[in-house]
């Protein structure tokens, strides 16, 4: 039973047997808290619910999420964290940066990351239409901090 379907048989409990959360976090020996964070995260869509769980991300990185106020930064978010694989504490920091609307200005502006996704996109798509020509190529890409580094092999025999 993955963290969704825990939530999902806690509101069932709740609505069968009309009780609140308080009475519910009795009737389970954990706290209020613990009831009302595990209902939140039946506010992701079916799909995100999926990717989540692909991923093998934990309900603090999915609850990390929430924070967010609309779909696009949480799908945006999701991205990263699964493409980077970041930890908890790495995702909630990105949280925190696309939650806080004076964030673009602190890193130097949203477009600066927007350019370096478009030149990974870009750099993507060319070692791909090498590989489509027959050429031996790839690329590896790997995070630490706040760098990401990005090598390209191409066998020119």
């Amino acid at each position: 039973m993955n963290m969704f379907d825990e939530a999902r048989a806690v509101l069932g409990v709740i609505k069968m047997q009309n009780i609140t959360q308080g009475e519910m976090a009795r009737q389970l020996g954990v706290s209020q808290s613990y009831v009302a964070n595990k209902l939140r995260l039946l506010k992701f869509s079916p799909e995100m619910e999926k990717k989540i769980i692909e991923a093998a991300l934990t309900e603090r990185h999915a609850r990390a999420l929430l924070r967010l106020d609309n779909e696009d930064k949480i799908n945006t978010a999701l991205a990263r964290i699964i493409e980077r694989r970041l930890n908890v504490a790495e995702s909630e920091a990105l949280v925190d940066m696309l939650a806080d609307t004076e964030a673009p200005k602190k890193i130097g502006g949203a477009d600066r990351l927007f350019k370096i996704d478009t030149f990974k996109d870009t750099l993507k798509h060319s070692i791909n239409t090498l590989v489509c020509a027959g050429v031996d190529a790839r690329q590896s890409v790997s995070y630490y901090g706040t760098k990401t580094y990005i090598t390209v092999c191409i066998d020119e025999a």
